[in-house]
């Protein structure tokens, strides 16, 4: 357990460093800058920003939705430059240091038969997921406190029905937001 513990203070140690590029990257887009723009759309018709995790490597994906709801922007992978570690192959392209990766892999292949084996997985990956959001969170505040920028955004899982409302903190789910917009496109 004690690895596990130390793989949690690397990707802590690990999101520090990355914070700025992070931050930089949300107040470009809260201000509507680097964002391929669909269909003609700009960054007046952005009605919620959208960011989405993979829960194996943390790599982040966003993007904007119009009143409607529909899909406005391309999807953008955050941050938009990947902080290579001296340690990394050059074909590593996920958001999770591959050191980190590969001593949890090692772990769960070396200790899967243990009787404790899926409360020390459970346990390490629920300090990795709260490390990870709350990293996010404090990103997400910084950026809109640079901005002075108020847009609905959500923060979640990948293919999650339930949200973090990043102006609020609280859990909303897919069908809340529908309704959010579908009460003001109808008043």
């Amino acid at each position: 357990m004690e690895n596990l513990k130390q793989l949690n203070i690397e990707l802590k140690n690990y999101l520090e460093e990355i914070k700025e590029e992070l931050i930089k990257d949300l107040v470009q887009m809260l201000k509507g800058e680097n964002v391929d723009y669909l269909g003609g759309n700009t960054k007046t018709d952005i009605k919620a920003l959208y960011f989405e995790y993979d829960c194996d490597f943390l790599d982040i994906i966003t993007w904007a939705a119009d009143q409607k709801g529909d899909i406005i922007t391309q999807t953008t992978a955050l941050p938009c430059q990947k902080k290579k570690q001296a340690d990394e192959n050059e074909d590593w392209n996920s958001f999770l240091p591959e050191k980190i990766w590969t001593a949890t892999s090692d772990f769960q292949e070396q200790y899967e038969d243990e009787d404790n084996f899926d409360d020390l997985c459970d346990e390490y990956s629920g300090e990795k997921y709260r490390l990870f959001e709350n990293w996010f969170f404090d990103c997400w505040k910084k950026a809109t406190g640079h901005t002075q920028t108020h847009v609905d955004a959500y923060f979640s899982i990948h293919d999650s029905y339930f949200r973090t409302d990043l102006n609020t903190l609280k859990t909303i789910n897919d069908d809340e937001i529908a309704e959010r917009y579908t009460y003001n496109l109808n008043n």
